[in-house]
């Protein structure tokens, strides 16, 4: 499963999904061999929620969807959305 490590704490990937600033859909994809693909073709997500999992297209049309959570002493805790797939979280 992909995770991102932020402030010394590890999160889990629990969603794999993008939104199309084209066409505005939302698009999830939740399985190894699950390519989605949004309504006007500008972008797609593959991999669900294995590692080497895709984002698929310009990165000026996505808007990444993705969700991230790590439990911390028994408590579920979210990472803030990333602002796109390519950028770290804002610290």
């Amino acid at each position: 499963m992909p995770s991102i490590i932020y402030g010394g704490v590890t999160y889990m990937q629990v969603r794999h999904a993008v939104q199309c600033k084209k066409c505005l859909d939302t698009v999830e994809s939740k399985e190894i061999h699950d390519f989605k693909q949004c309504s006007c073709g500008a972008v797609g997500v593959d991999g669900g929620l294995e590692d080497g999992n895709r984002i698929l297209g310009d990165f000026a049309d996505i808007d990444d969807r993705s969700v991230y959570c790590a439990k911390s002493r028994g408590k579920t805790v979210w990472l803030p959305p990333l602002r796109n797939p390519c950028q770290k979280p804002m610290t």
